[in-house]
């Protein structure tokens, strides 16, 4: 049978293709990141790919590229075939986009800010500028917070993970020390740049579609804050800093001085196994940052040191370094049992180095994706690890309030020494007992509809965000 190709099926070749690669998108984020938000997804496409782990882009490449072209040539030719049956043609257009449409359900797709066009004044009702507020040192504490990557208090479940559960150290600290029951994300703080825009400047991080925005070119930093008060400030993490330009990020909120992934790597005489995002695995991480906070304690001077952890994410990186200390390395349970020794050990090193140090842990998000989510899903209540060490802060406090990312913004300040005059920065609320009487927003508003508030369109969230008035 002769085949007749003509632009009415090049046209055809197109719109298939187009709705296709959305399909596949939507498909290959839920499987990687078990939800698709169109905030995190426009952010990144915003900020750019720098630093991106080329696993996660070949994944792309042959689950989504490759799919959607290989369907959409397969279905025109299917189409040109049977020219005669125009039929056929429509039936494949509506049962593409039912696919789509199935897709678009079945994968809890949520819109965050993306399509919220009411305007609100929360941000101006509630936001305090830490640039403007008074906040004195009376002591001066050094501190070492540690962001931890889809690290969840269910992990200690014995009844899903078996005795001791998965993380039994950062367990044991928990209950040694000091540690929030109800810590849990919100819209906008639901993934690691947002949960950091949280610990840092007090604010959630929205993709505003009516107008584009970066991340926080007019908002004040905590780096800023220990900086204007006599600290030396250093940011150390393991994934490249182009990866969501959170070097640059960073910069903008006060931390001079910092070690990326890419800089952790050059440090190396040897090559690693395993190079989350162009940088380096956990273990390597503080092996490499001993040296380098050993040098800061000995300045004498005031330090704030930020940190992060990567072996958790999304499927979890399998590295050599785990399977020498012991741990089989063959599901995502086996990589957080590792990176929970990784992460004890090198707190027990800090204290050792530094016995005066503030030591905070605080989880990023829920853990999205993986085997794992095989018994994560079926969990309602999901509350997120935290600890701080070596501060006296919360003494005859609630460890079970509602509280979120952005209300550790001016508790990290207060457990450093420091006094937040009223209490509050950003949107977030002191933790301190000192401050008990004043509600977080979380408290104030339930975790619904203070999400919708936060979502609405508002000029000054638009500044702080972009920096433009």
């Amino acid at each position: 049978m002769k085949i007749k190709f003509n632009k009415n099926y090049l046209i055809l070749f197109l719109v298939l293709l187009f709705i296709l690669l959305v399909e596949c998108a939507i498909k290959w984020t839920y499987g990687q990141f078990g939800r698709v938000n169109m905030d995190e997804v426009l952010l990144v496409i915003n900020s750019g790919p720098g630093g991106m782990d080329m696993g996660l882009v070949w994944s792309f490449v042959k689950k989504v590229v490759m799919r959607a072209f290989g369907w959409a040539i397969a279905l025109t030719i299917l189409c040109a075939v049977f020219n005669r049956y125009k039929f056929i043609t429509w039936m494949s257009v509506i049962a593409v986009s039912g696919v789509f449409l199935y897709r678009l359900v079945s994968c809890n797709v949520q819109m965050g800010s993306f399509f919220n066009f009411k305007k609100s004044n929360f941000y101006q009702e509630h936001y305090i500028d830490p640039s403007t507020a008074k906040i004195s040192f009376p002591e001066k504490r050094n501190v070492v917070l540690i962001a931890l990557e889809s690290m969840e208090k269910i992990y200690a479940d014995e009844k899903l993970f078996g005795a001791g559960g998965i993380t039994p150290n950062i367990t044991k600290m928990e209950q040694e020390h000091f540690s929030f029951e109800n810590y849990h994300s919100l819209s906008g703080l639901s993934h690691t740049i947002a949960a950091i825009t949280g610990f840092t400047t007090g604010l959630p991080l929205f993709y505003t579609g009516y107008k584009n925005i970066e991340k926080m070119r007019g908002a004040s930093g905590i780096g800023t804050i220990f900086k204007n008060n006599g600290y030396q400030t250093w940011a150390i993490f393991p994934a490249s800093g182009g990866f969501s330009k959170k070097s640059d990020f960073l910069t903008r909120m006060g931390f001079d001085r910092i070690y990326d992934g890419h800089a952790l790597r050059n440090m190396l005489d040897y090559e690693l196994d395993v190079a989350p995002f162009q940088g380096v695995d956990d273990y390597t991480l503080f092996e490499l940052s001993k040296p380098i906070i050993t040098n800061i304690i000995k300045s004498d001077q005031p330090y704030f040191v930020f940190m992060e952890t990567i072996n958790t994410h999304c499927e979890g990186y399998f590295t050599d370094a785990c399977r020498k200390i012991g741990f089989a390395q063959e599901t995502m349970e086996d990589i957080a049992k590792c990176d929970d020794k990784i992460i004890y050990d090198f707190v027990q090193w800090v204290r050792r180095a530094d016995p005066s140090a503030v030591i905070i842990l605080l989880n990023d998000h829920r853990q999205h994706s993986g085997e794992i989510m095989k018994k994560l899903s079926q969990i309602k209540n999901r509350p997120l690890a935290n600890v701080f060490i070596n501060t006296n802060i919360f003494d005859g406090a609630d460890t079970t309030r509602p509280v979120a990312a952005f209300d550790f913004f001016p508790t990290i300040v207060e457990s450093a020494g420091g006094k937040i005059h009223g209490c509050r920065l950003g949107l977030g609320t002191s933790l301190s007992a000192r401050c008990g009487a004043n509600k977080t927003l979380r408290e104030q508003y339930g975790d619904a509809p203070l999400e919708k508030l936060m979502e609405q369109r508002n000029d000054l969230y638009y500044k702080l965000a972009s920096g433009i008035d």
